[in-house]
């Protein structure tokens, strides 16, 4: 049954597919209902899935049934029973990402989804790109968004009108996405699931591959380039592991001096003289890199051995800071909130779970893991868009090939 649905590639799996590849941008809209439009389409899709599947407990990785069972223990001792929160131990949050995880799965469709993200490159790549000429030719930045653009999260107690304001002075252009690190997260992770195909006509560079690449490093994003840095290693790797060694020879006297030329050329241009000085930020704590990669740390530190072995509920009201548009600030990355609020325990069963399936997939698949992670080093990403997203490749492809069915 489940096959032949796969194979005739049905409605509900076409649009299970579209949502999951603009979930990243969706996430971010306001609608009238609690939670944001993108998630509500999960709760309404996730149902309906659920519904017309047989939904068994092996659906998702039994490994990941370890982290529901210590997310659940932690929700229960710490009493913490709020309807909605976006920190964990994750509240309902976090049941939404066991939802988005068992849809995500069961209506899986990878060259579904590679189309449908195709679409969201093309599109808000030539959209950035106009950004950048109308900011060059006028002088000032443009911006994209489509009105009733929600607060949440990142801009958690903005109006539209100061996500606006905000973007007219001093973002840089980052087309229809709410910051140019969105956008290269998503551009990141487009290529991850593209750039390591191991059909045959996955090549090195194509006219799709240069397009990706160049957004990239035009967005002067440190997450693009940190995630294109890893990716272009990871690649070189695999192509020069895979070569006879005549043409490693080849590769070795061909790239190399044209690498130390692109890294020269890149370091003396604008661009990379800005990228440089922003390395900087990492020592001072009043920098917004030093924010994301740091200081999370430094709160944890400050836990007792107890905490920092169960994690804490109330990470947000304890570490929050007041900001200067006067509303509260509590910003941690991936790993940090995991660290915060579910200690080192809860920390242990995710490293687990990944590994797990790491080790049961393909490599285009164990790529979606790789820029998870690097991600979850550089952004806020638990539980967000892009970590269903993620997480769902790898394994809805173990879910696939266990019922036979080509991922």
């Amino acid at each position: 049954m489940i096959k032949t649905e796969r194979n005739n590639a049905n409605f509900i799996c076409k649009l299970s597919m579209a949502v999951l590849a603009v979930l990243p941008l969706l996430a971010w809209y306001k609608i009238p209902f609690p939670v944001s439009l993108g998630y509500a389409l999960i709760l309404l899709l996730g149902s309906i899935v659920i519904a017309k599947n047989r939904f068994r407990i092996n659906v998702v990785p039994l490994t990941f049934w370890l982290v529901f069972a210590y997310v659940c223990f932690m929700w229960m001792y710490n009493h913490d029973f709020s309807m909605w929160t976006l920190f964990p131990p994750g509240g309902w949050v976090f049941f939404l990402f066991v939802l988005a995880l068992i849809w995500g799965i069961i209506s899986f469709n990878a060259e579904l989804l590679k189309k449908y993200m195709r679409y969201v490159v093309i599109i808000s790549g030539i959209l950035f790109w106009i950004q950048i000429i109308c900011e060059i030719t006028t002088g000032s930045p443009q911006f994209c968004f489509v009105p009733n653009l929600t607060g949440e999260f990142t801009y958690q107690d903005f109006t539209y009108a100061d996500v606006v304001n905000k973007h007219l002075n001093g973002n840089k252009p980052s087309s229809i996405f709410l910051e140019k690190s969105y956008l290269a997260y998503y551009f990141i992770s487009y290529l991850a699931l593209t750039w390591f195909e191991t059909k045959e006509k996955s090549r090195m560079f194509t006219r799709e591959n240069i397009f990706v690449i160049a957004t990239l490093i035009a967005s002067r994003s440190g997450t693009a380039l940190v995630g294109f840095t890893i990716l272009f290693i990871v690649k070189m790797f695999a192509v020069f592991w895979s070569a006879n060694i005549k043409r490693r020879l080849m590769l070795i006297f061909l790239t190399v001096p044209m690498i130390v030329g692109v890294i020269y050329l890149y370091m003396n241009s604008e661009i990379g003289q800005e990228m440089f000085l922003r390395s900087g930020e990492l020592t001072d704590e009043h920098t917004s890199g030093f924010v994301r990669i740091v200081e999370g740390y430094t709160k944890f530190d400050q836990l007792n051995p107890i905490e920092k072995i169960i994690g804490i509920p109330n990470a947000r009201e304890r570490f929050e800071v007041l900001g200067s548009n006067g509303s509260f600030i509590f910003y941690v990355n991936g790993i940090q909130s995991i660290l915060l609020n579910l200690g080192y325990i809860g920390a242990f069963v995710y490293l687990l779970f990944y590994i797990n399936i790491f080790r049961k997939v393909s490599f285009t698949s164990k790529m979606s893991i790789i820029v998870l992670l690097v991600m979850s080093l550089l952004e806020a990403n638990y539980l967000n868009p892009y970590m269903m997203l993620l997480t769902i490749i790898p394994c809805a492809e173990i879910y696939l090939k266990r019922n036979n069915i080509l991922f």
